[in-house]
């Protein structure tokens, strides 16, 4: 039996981000319901927002179960629901934690602010964040240990 080539790490996700995305998504379902109940509201309308309410749940539950970080042998693979940013390891020229509120591919406050390329950045919050900067320490040989961050060798 091989071992797989890559490894693929779960997106840590905060209790804030639970409550808002499922309240959301009953919010809807609640708002639907009453607006089939409703007499007034018509057919076309009703079926318009149901569709858009439908939509708008099933892209934040996609969100919200399917993010998460594949580590290949030279790629950092970024899934978080139907988007994905593919990070190759030799332009990784900083990672450092972080943390701030802003919508991206971390489902947390608590991030790891990755810098590539020249001036490109992501933003990741792996589970098991130790894990996840060793393996990619091992794997980009190009960045070392500074402090609390990994950092490209000049």
């Amino acid at each position: 039996m091989t071992t797989p080539s890559y490894l693929d790490f779960r997106s840590r996700v905060d209790g804030w981000i639970w409550f808002l995305i499922l309240g959301a998504c009953a919010l809807s379902i609640f708002t639907s319901v009453v607006m089939v109940l409703d007499d007034e509201t018509g057919h076309f309308t009703t079926a318009l927002f149901i569709l858009l309410t439908a939509a708008s749940s099933i892209l934040l539950l996609w969100v919200l179960f399917g993010t998460r970080y594949r580590l290949t042998d030279t790629q950092l693979k970024i899934q978080s629901g139907p988007f994905h940013r593919t990070v190759h390891l030799d332009s990784i020229m900083t990672i450092r934690p972080v943390r701030n509120w802003q919508s991206g591919s971390a489902l947390s406050k608590h991030r790891l602010l990755i810098r590539y390329d020249r001036f490109s950045t992501v933003e990741v919050a792996p589970e098991n964040r130790g894990r996840f900067l060793d393996e990619v320490a091992e794997r980009a040989p190009q960045l070392v240990w500074e402090d609390e961050k990994l950092v490209a060798l000049s």
